[in-house]
């Protein structure tokens, strides 16, 4: 009575191949994240602010945002080399 156009399959995107190198530098960097900030809080807690808990979290929150640049700038530099493509290799005689 009712036809049924689906078949209940859920319909899957192509796949892509997840490079090692990728998830290397993101696993590299959420260790960063996880590491640094607090190392550099705990740091400068007590051996540059002597005990002053806003400059050391200051200094956490600046250390968060200079990896959160880094990881933007490997990023933008992989995908820029990703469209450039290898370059062409010249044959000399």
């Amino acid at each position: 009575m009712s036809n049924r156009v689906s078949t209940g399959k859920m319909a899957m995107a192509p796949q892509e191949s997840v490079q090692p190198a990728v998830l290397y530098k993101l696993v590299l960097f959420a260790l960063l994240m996880a590491v640094v900030p607090i190392g550099t809080y705990f740091s400068t807690l007590n051996y540059l602010w002597d005990g002053s808990t806003t400059f050391a979290a200051i200094s956490a929150i600046a250390a968060a945002n200079l990896i959160l640049v880094g990881y933007v700038v490997v990023a933008f530099r992989e995908d820029a080399a990703s469209r450039t493509g290898p370059l062409p290799e010249k044959k000399t005689s």
